[in-house]
């Protein structure tokens, strides 16, 4: 066979050929970052550690990691706070702490202060300072104030949890610096429930800024915002609470807040991976406790995400 009739036979046979089937390919289907469309469906959020509790009813109504020790950063002034009242600091809030080295030394590795040493503070204005812009050494200072040393501090709020039965809950410092201090969600949500019973320290802490009668160095008045977003949000009614943030800990918050009549749920979020997520995800789970029936099915304990 001649070399152009091969060619025309080869050609014909593709001609002829019928047509190959297209390979279609699988694909999984994307994964959706939605919320529920079910308002009374528990929420996808990216805390390590969370609870919500109905505060009047004690119902637990949503449980992630909730009984496991997690470290919990500036929350921890919460209990310094409470130590430091019950010590007569409230008798002592007219009066000035003048802020020493041993403030800064002892706070070193956390986050910047605006109280400079040397200079004198009102008691009030400092308990402003702690528990609304966070302030480390203003914690310090008011142990100082009421006869504690830090370590003798962080020694009584590890004495004061056991005394509230908080078995899970100790202190290494009295900031939150230390990534020893730690709770459980479950143990948190009785902090706040002791926190609103001093109705002085549950004002201070949903106060959403204090002007002090202090100067900055550049002779501006002090002014201290709260870090609580929930607190300048009028959409909410927050009680008490406070955040915190470190390397260990993550960003977190915890708080106390009315859904609606005769109802106030504690909030924790514990470990999300940014400031702005740890409020998105308190949140959607104040959303998810408002649509809760009165008396919901005991939940699961979910685990925490990987």
């Amino acid at each position: 066979m001649s070399v152009g009739l091969v060619g025309l036979v080869v050609w014909s046979s593709l001609v002829g050929a019928p047509p190959r089937a297209a390979k279609t390919r699988t694909s999984k289907p994307p994964v959706s970052h939605r919320q529920p469309d079910d308002p009374s469906a528990p929420p996808r959020i990216g805390a390590r550690a969370a609870t919500v509790v109905d505060l009047t009813t004690g119902e637990v109504l949503y449980a992630r990691a909730a009984t496991e020790p997690h470290a919990i950063a500036s929350i921890s002034k919460l209990m310094a706070m409470r130590v430091a009242w019950k010590r007569g600091l409230g008798a002592k809030l007219a009066e000035s702490t003048t802020m020493a080295r041993v403030d800064a030394d002892t706070t070193w590795g956390g986050a910047r202060s605006r109280l400079i040493i040397g200079r004198e503070y009102l008691n009030k204005d400092l308990l402003h300072a702690a528990l609304l812009g966070s302030d480390n050494r203003a914690v310090v200072a008011l142990g100082r104030a009421v006869g504690l040393e830090p370590d003798a501090f962080a020694q009584a709020m590890t004495a004061e949890a056991k005394a509230l039965g908080l078995a899970h809950t100790r202190f290494v410092d009295p900031t939150g610096i230390d990534h020893g201090n730690q709770s459980t969600p479950a143990e948190l949500v009785e902090l706040l429930r002791v926190t609103l019973t001093t109705m002085e320290l549950a004002n201070v802490t949903r106060t959403a800024k204090h002007l002090t009668s202090a100067k900055e160095r550049s002779g501006r008045p002090l002014l201290y915002r709260n870090t609580n977003a929930l607190v300048h949000d009028p959409a909410r009614k927050v009680l008490t609470g406070k955040t915190g943030f470190n390397s260990k800990a993550g960003w977190c918050v915890a708080f106390a807040a009315e859904i609606g009549p005769n109802r106030r749920v504690a909030v924790i979020v514990l470990g999300t991976k940014s400031k702005h997520l740890r409020f998105a995800d308190a949140k959607r789970l104040l959303n998810y406790a408002a649509n809760r029936k009165s008396k919901p099915a005991p939940p699961q304990d979910e685990p925490a995400p990987e």
